[in-house]
C-alpha cells in the first residue's frame, strides 16, 4: 500500500510539472519550426463555371443517358436527336414492349409528360425513374436537351 501511495504521488508530481511547463511555454512561430517548408505560390483557382439549371437537372439523367451523336447507349438510350424522333426507334437499343407500342413521337409536351413520371405516362415502361415534379426544372431540362441533343 505504501508503494502504491508513493507511485501515485510521483505520477501526480510529474503531471503537475508537465502542466506547469506547458502553460508557460510560448508557441513556436511557423518560421522557427524544425520543419522548413519551401514557400510556394498558391495556384490561382479558376472560377468554377456555374451549371445552368438544365445542366443541373440533367445530372440525374446522366448516369443512364448520353446526349452527343456517336456516344454509346448506357442503361438508357442515347438521347441525341430525341426531338421529333419516334419513341423506341434506335436500332441498337432494346426498349420495353410498352414504349415500343406507344406510338409516341417525342416533342416538348411528350417529354414533359414523360419527365413528370415515366411509369404513369407509359405504363409498363422499364425506365426506373421517379420523375421530376417541379415544372421549372422540367422546362430547364427540356431547354437543355433541345440544345445538347442537336
Amino acid at each position: 500500500m505504501k508503494r502504491l501511495n508513493t507511485d501515485f504521488k510521483t505520477i501526480l508530481a510529474l503531471s503537475l510539472t508537465l502542466i506547469m511547463v506547458s502553460c508557460g511555454e510560448k508557441k513556436e512561430k511557423k518560421e522557427d519550426s524544425l520543419i522548413k517548408r519551401p514557400k510556394t505560390e498558391v495556384a490561382k483557382k479558376e472560377p468554377k463555371q456555374k451549371l445552368s439549371a438544365g445542366a443541373r437537372a440533367f445530372i440525374q439523367c446522366a448516369a443512364c443517358h448520353n446526349l452527343k451523336e456517336g456516344q454509346p447507349n448506357k442503361v438508357g438510350p442515347n438521347l441525341h436527336g430525341i426531338f421529333g424522333r419516334p419513341a423506341a426507334s434506335l436500332e441498337n437499343f432494346t426498349y420495353s414492349e410498352a414504349l415500343t407500342n406507344s406510338s409516341i413521337v417525342w416533342d416538348e409536351e411528350k417529354i414533359r409528360n414523360w419527365l413528370s413520371k415515366p411509369s404513369d405516362y407509359v405504363p409498363g415502361t422499364t425506365m426506373a425513374f421517379i420523375g421530376i415534379k417541379n415544372e421549372e426544372q422540367q422546362t430547364a431540362l427540356i431547354e437543355y436537351l433541345k440544345e445538347e441533343t442537336k
